[in-house]
């Protein structure tokens, strides 16, 4: 009889434990698709249902000083905003990669946790110019990947075009959760952003 409540006692505790642990991360995700709660209004992004999960692997470093400095490792586990560079209108593509530099400082002691990712496929390179211009961006990571990725982006996921412009939220544990259509406005995924860092402490 000991014996028996011991392991019931101990089944609790683990399960305890895996509540404990996995409770911030879904409170995050509640407070994302019920608005209102602590007085704010609800996320302006558009959500991912259900959230897709994407294995880290399939970015790809990139050469040059920039993707030394900042090893792919360092997005896993963290909140990442990521560009996906279409080769379509790259005027578009510049001002949203400026638009979330400034933002970055933003996140004040949560900066982090926050990690900015720009991807492109192998077959669609960025030109030269824009290559050199996106090394100089000290806080943004590079990575590329194959024609997959973004036809499964566009076709399974966001089911919309991509374009230059467009950004997509992905969560520390490698899901993609959130998009912004390009033209949206950069305080908005702030918002949303900042919302699910204050909720989780998860990344």
């Amino acid at each position: 009889m000991t014996e028996g409540k011991s392991s019931r006692s101990g089944i609790w505790v683990v399960l305890l434990i895996f509540f404990m642990g996995a409770a911030p991360f879904f409170g995050a995700l509640y407070l994302v698709k019920h608005p209102g709660l602590w007085g704010t209004q609800g996320n302006k992004g558009r959500l991912i249902q259900p959230p897709v999960p994407v294995q880290y692997d399939v970015f790809h470093p990139v050469a040059g000083d920039l993707s030394r400095r900042h090893p792919l490792k360092e997005i896993r586990g963290r909140w990442v905003i990521l560009h996906p560079l279409t080769g379509g209108n790259q005027e578009d593509c510049r001002k949203i990669l400026e638009d979330t530099r400034r933002l970055h400082p933003l996140f004040s002691k949560d900066i982090p946790r926050v990690r900015r990712l720009a991807v492109w496929s192998r077959r669609t390179p960025p030109d030269p110019g824009f290559r050199d211009w996106l090394e100089q961006d000290r806080d943004l990571y590079l990575a590329k990947t194959g024609e997959g990725f973004f036809s499964d982006l566009a076709g399974h996921i966001l089911h919309a075009p991509l374009r230059c412009g467009q950004v997509v939220i992905m969560d520390p544990l490698g899901n993609l959760m959130m998009w912004y259509d390009a033209g949206f406005d950069p305080y908005d995924l702030y918002h949303d952003l900042k919302r699910l860092l204050k909720a989780s402490q998860i990344g």
